[in-house]
């Protein structure tokens, strides 16, 4: 298993926390991974279009749903917050 796939089952297996949604740090998971910010922040923004979890981020005034970002990439780029972002598991159908 390689990095990314190590991240996105880390990623998921937090998203299913009983408290939702939760708060991360990318930070800290790309330290924990020895990967670089925006690639954590790019595995979510998969995942967010993928519609597995549900993924907001601070934007410099409110936390807004990924959704209502201009794009993935401003979602990436984003430096606010110190990289928190919060993130839960979508209820399927």
């Amino acid at each position: 298993m390689d990095s990314h796939e190590a991240i996105r089952r880390e990623l998921m297996r937090l998203a299913g926390c009983k408290c939702h949604p939760i708060c991360i740090s990318t930070r800290r998971i790309s330290a924990f991974y020895n990967v670089p910010e925006k690639s954590v922040r790019r595995e979510l923004t998969k995942l967010a279009q993928e519609k597995r979890i549900r993924l907001a981020g601070w934007d410099g005034k409110q936390i807004r749903s990924f959704d209502s970002w201009a794009s993935a990439d401003e979602f990436v780029e984003s430096k606010l917050d110190d990289g928190h972002v919060h993130l839960n598991l979508l209820d399927l159908p």
